[in-house]
């Protein structure tokens, strides 16, 4: 299983916020790029593992990671786990209607049904319109 380490507000894997489309794309290979839905401006590019979102500059705002990725800020597993672990390992999540938020630290975590399917880091006031 892949493992990706998240520095928080700044970077995930070699990804950092604020990185151009180009930068992203010379450190992955891109499997495609689309429309993710009807409020998005900007194409997102699918990495096969994970989305990256860009901003209307055409810079990386968030990374959302899915399949089979494990997920770790320092040596702690945060995703995929339970909502009780992610809440011990970054206590500024809060459980929401479809899984668990933190606007301070720009985390999203995707569980409809409780079991995680999709974590979400952006840029800092990623989720500030809340």
């Amino acid at each position: 299983m892949k493992k990706i380490q998240v520095v928080l507000l700044e970077s995930v894997g070699n990804i950092k916020f604020g990185m151009t489309k180009q930068e992203v794309r010379e450190k992955y290979a891109v499997k495609g790029e689309f429309i993710k839905n009807d409020c998005s401006n900007n194409l997102t590019d699918d990495l096969g593992f994970c989305h990256v979102y860009y901003n209307d500059e055409g810079k990386c705002e968030a990374v959302e990671i899915f399949n089979d990725v494990e997920v770790y800020i320092g040596e702690k597993l945060l995703f995929p786990t339970t909502y009780a672990v992610a809440k011990n390992v970054e206590k500024s999540l809060k459980q929401d209607d479809e899984g668990m938020i933190s606007v301070d630290m720009s985390i999203g975590i995707y569980a409809p049904d409780g079991e995680m399917e999709s974590i979400l880091f952006g840029e800092k006031g990623y989720y500030e319109f809340l």
